[in-house]
């Protein structure tokens, strides 16, 4: 099936995608959301041009968006829909245990004509991190919070 994968620059969208790609899937597209006027992934704070770079090494084409007016799930469902016009059938997701999350993520997809796909949900985090090493990724720590640490 012609994919995209929601892309964060982060492991577990990485290894979804990687996993979809073993299931045969074929994917055409990466979509990614940048913060206006921070020129970075909201969640993990990923550079804009790290996200180009990890984009280019795949050779997977990537659709990057501001999110900004409008809310992000009119601009999801927007570019989702542009998808569809490219072929795309699914959406790749790297959630692992978040309901709410992925209820959001079906009712999206339903909505925009794709099957949702979750290959990592359910998995514990451990051994997300495992699998990822297995595959032999390596991963490079980007950005920080340091209140967290």
């Amino acid at each position: 099936m012609n994919v995209a994968a929601s892309w964060s620059g982060g492991k577990d969208s990485c290894l979804a995608c990687y996993k979809a790609m073993l299931e045969g899937h074929n994917v055409l597209f990466l979509v990614n959301f940048i913060s206006e006027g921070y020129g970075r992934v909201s969640f993990h704070g990923t550079p804009a041009s790290l996200i180009n770079e990890q984009a280019d090494a795949l050779g997977i084409r990537l659709v990057q968006r501001p999110t900004g007016q409008g809310g992000y799930e009119e601009q999801f469902k927007r570019v989702v829909k542009e998808l569809v016009c490219e072929g795309v059938e699914g959406m790749i997701f790297g959630d692992i245990h978040i309901q709410e999350h992925r209820d959001w993520v079906e009712r999206v997809c339903d909505e925009v004509g794709v099957i949702p796909m979750e290959p990592l949900w359910g998995m514990r985090a451990e051994d997300v991190y495992k699998k990822f090493i297995d595959y032999g990724f390596e991963a490079l720590i980007v950005s920080v919070r340091p209140r967290i640490i």
